[in-house]
Parts: C-alpha cells; sequence; structure tokens
C-alpha cells in the first residue's frame, strides 16, 4: 500500500512539474527581412538616430462579414440575400497596463541602439526639416502618447510612449473626402524624401501590429462559398505581431514575413458564421400570376474571448522586444 502512495505522488509531482512547460510562452523562430536596395548599408551614414514615430497598434475586437446578394437564379427561381457576421472581443485588458508596456518598450528600445553604439537625436531635429513645412499647422503635429487612440481598424487601439514627442499626421485635414489610404500616401512620401536626403540622422520609424484574432477564411474560400450562395466567415486566435509591422531605418524597411508568433498567451479557439440563402425554386400560382417567396437571411455571432492581461503582457513584451532587437542587430551589422 505504501508503495501505491509514493508512486501516485510521484506522478502528482511530474505533472505539476510538466504543466507549466506545457503552457509556457514562447517565441517561435523568425527571420528579419529588410526591404530596400540590396547594396544598401549604413556604413557612411552618421551614428545618430530620430525616431519620427514609435507606434503600438493592439487589436481588441475583430469584424468580419460576408454576403451573397440574391436574385433570379440561372435555371429558374428565386433566391434571397445570405449574410454571415462575425464580431469578436477580447476582454481582459487595460489601457493603463497598454501604456506603461508601452513606454517600457520604448525605453529599452533606445538603450539597446544607445548599446549598439547609436545615438538618440532630438526629434525637433526632423520636426525643423524642410520636408515638413509646407501646411505644417494643417498636416503635422507633435504628439506623444495620452492613453491609446482609436486606429483606423475596427477594435484597434493606437499607443505612442508618453517620454517622447512624435511628429504625426493629421487626420482632420481640409479635404473631408481625403480617406486613411491618401493620407498614409502622403506621410510615406514626406518621410522619403527625408531619407533620401542627405542629413545628420538616420530616420527611423517604429510600427507594430499586436494581434489577437486572425481571419481564418481565404478569399478564394470566401468567393466560392458566394458563387453557390453561401455566406461564410472565420476566425481563429492567433496572438502575434503582424507581418505588416516595420521598422524603417531611411530607406531600408525591416520586416518579418508571417510575424512573430508566441505560445501561451491565448487559447486557442475558433469561430464561425454561415448563412445558406433561402430559395424558392417553383414558386406558387395565384391567379395569372405566379409568385415566388423567399426571405432574406443572416447569421450574426458575436463572441467574447478572455485573456489573462499577465499573459498577454508577456507575450506582447517577448514578441516585441524580440522583433525590435533583431532589427537593431541587423542594422548594426549594416552600420560596421
Amino acid at each position: 500500500m505504501k508503495r501505491i502512495n509514493v508512486s501516485l505522488l510521484s506522478l502528482l509531482l511530474i505533472m505539476l512539474c510538466a504543466f507549466p512547460t506545457a503552457n509556457a510562452q514562447n517565441v517561435k523562430d523568425f527571420k528579419v527581412k529588410m526591404l530596400g536596395p540590396a547594396n544598401l548599408n549604413f556604413r557612411k551614414s552618421p551614428k545618430r538616430i530620430v525616431i519620427s514615430d514609435f507606434q503600438v497598434n493592439f487589436q481588441t475586437a475583430l469584424q468580419l462579414e460576408d454576403k451573397k446578394k440574391g436574385g433570379k437564379m440561372w435555371r429558374g427561381g428565386l433566391k434571397g440575400d445570405a449574410k454571415a457576421s462575425l464580431t469578436l472581443v477580447l476582454d481582459g485588458l487595460n489601457i493603463d497596463d497598454l501604456q506603461q508596456l508601452t513606454d517600457k518598450l520604448f525605453e529599452e528600445y533606445k538603450a539597446d541602439l544607445v548599446a549598439k553604439g547609436f545615438e538618440i537625436a532630438p526629434i525637433d531635429e526632423l520636426w525643423n526639416h524642410s520636408a515638413y513645412e509646407k501646411n505644417r499647422e494643417k498636416r503635422w503635429e507633435l504628439k506623444s502618447g495620452d492613453g491609446g487612440e482609436k486606429g483606423d481598424e475596427f477594435g484597434a487601439i493606437v499607443m505612442r510612449p508618453t517620454g517622447q514627442k512624435f511628429i504625426v499626421n493629421k487626420q482632420s485635414m481640409e479635404n473631408k473626402k481625403t480617406g486613411p489610404l491618401k493620407i498614409a500616401n502622403y506621410e510615406e512620401q514626406v518621410e522619403m524624401k527625408v531619407s533620401n536626403q542627405k542629413t545628420d540622422f538616420i530616420f527611423n520609424k517604429v510600427v507594430l501590429n499586436v494581434l489577437a484574432f486572425d481571419n481564418a477564411l481565404s478569399e478564394t474560400t470566401r468567393a466560392l462559398n458566394r458563387h453557390a450562395g453561401y455566406a461564410q466567415v472565420k476566425a481563429e486566435t492567433d496572438f502575434k505581431i503582424d507581418e505588416s509591422s516595420f521598422n524603417r531605418f531611411n530607406i531600408g524597411q525591416m520586416i518579418v514575413r508571417g510575424g512573430v508568433e508566441v505560445d501561451g498567451v491565448l487559447e486557442k479557439q475558433k469561430f464561425d458564421a454561415s448563412q445558406g440563402a433561402d430559395v424558392d425554386r417553383r414558386g406558387t400560382d395565384a391567379g395569372v400570376f405566379h409568385v415566388w417567396r423567399v426571405e432574406d437571411k443572416e447569421d450574426i455571432n458575436v463572441s467574447v474571448v478572455k485573456c489573462d492581461p499577465e499573459k498577454y503582457k508577456k507575450g506582447a513584451e517577448m514578441a516585441i522586444g524580440s522583433f525590435l532587437d533583431a532589427t537593431i542587430q541587423k542594422l548594426a551589422d549594416k552600420a560596421n
């Protein structure tokens, strides 16, 4: 009997030891790629960096929608509209925590640059550049972080560090019809103008997109579904620094294909919304008329996903820190 008790105790200890390992947060392997001329390097560039912007975009919700328009059918009959919509909301995050995390990441980023031999130049050197003189008051502003702003995408919260001001393109321009894409294009044109000119500093811009959800249905599958009169959307939890994130030094933009993923942050879950069209192939005789009757149908799925705020913050810090460290190392390699 004593031997059995010892075996059970040992088994429990093994399980307890193994459990944290199974839920450990690990950054998956990734490789940084620099977009730009093949021979691009920073050996002749000044070892001074002006950080024009450092923004972290946290995805707190995702909204997907698919719709199939009804109407007359090729072989006769009628079908109604089919619509599927999916909304996911991440619950458990605190704005103050995200601001503190952003501040911490920024301070570590600057310290790592200095450790590699680079000087952090004041933002005024960039602000006073001739490229920003045109319509300065209408187009640009110096702005530091202030607890988060609404991003362009649904559910996105934009965070910037509180300890420094950055050059931000104003959204409220004279032309009210100007959309986010046109504003972004203008902003990029000005930044490239600065980067291509000889200056006493290296232009730097950091944009980090932290995702919690991902679209799990390809556009090809959606198109096939719509052709069949079927609307469908799918999504899944997938914590990562999205591949749209970048760290730009002059004209060299550093990215990671597929993004930077971290295990053990969010529980793996899948979500779905689907709706087939209501079809009336034969119709009904109504005296001298033949009548078809169909209804427009919609499937709506709204789900709340719980997250552990401590795991989330740790995962974000690991992923962003790993990405930024790798880009700084690549910059140092290109500068020496």
